[in-house]
């Protein structure tokens, strides 16, 4: 019994290692997790809420970039020369001097953050509660540490330490 379940715990700890190992390899310089065409983002602040809230994951689609008044999108934007990726709600739209649109959106603070078309990873498509928060710290090295090699290396010593135990049994 106490075998099973240490081997359920086990084949646990192995499914989330490859699923750090794909979204690892999936995620670009700036941050982005990408795989076909979505963007996964951890939601950052609470101004979408009850739709989405701190810690939450958003799936973005790629392919639609073509947005209107009040839809929700993801897209990266300079914070102190620092790439930020954010997901918001579009309250207004203005064309710039060249008739390209620019796209306001209300930060948490209450300012307007303006952003151009380049700047728009896609269109809001779902969320998954409590997911980029998870996500965010399996990818990180404490979390990978913490819960898959920590996890991996005291049930490697179990296994030894009960294969053993079985050789000194079988000797006698």
């Amino acid at each position: 019994m106490l075998r099973n379940l240490i081997l359920t715990i086990y084949a646990v700890i192995i499914v989330i290692a490859i699923t750090v190992l794909i979204l690892s390899n999936h995620t670009t310089e700036t941050g982005i997790i990408e795989i076909g065409n979505y963007a996964l983002v951890e939601v950052e602040s609470n101004i979408l809420e009850p739709k989405t809230v701190k810690g939450d994951l958003v799936i973005s689609d790629k392919t639609d970039k073509d947005v209107k008044l009040k839809d929700i999108i993801s897209y990266v934007t300079l914070q102190n020369g620092t790439t930020i990726i954010r997901t918001n709600k579009i309250v207004a739209i203005t064309k710039d001097k060249n008739q390209k649109n620019i796209y306001s959106l209300k930060k948490e603070d209450g300012t307007i953050e303006n952003i151009d078309d380049s700047c728009i990873l896609g269109a809001y498509k779902m969320t998954i509660p409590l997911a980029g928060t998870i996500i965010t710290y399996l990818l990180s090295q404490q979390g990978f540490y913490m819960v898959v090699l920590l996890p991996a290396m005291a049930l490697a010593v179990f296994f030894l330490t009960d294969f053993l135990l079985d050789l000194k049994k079988r000797r006698k």
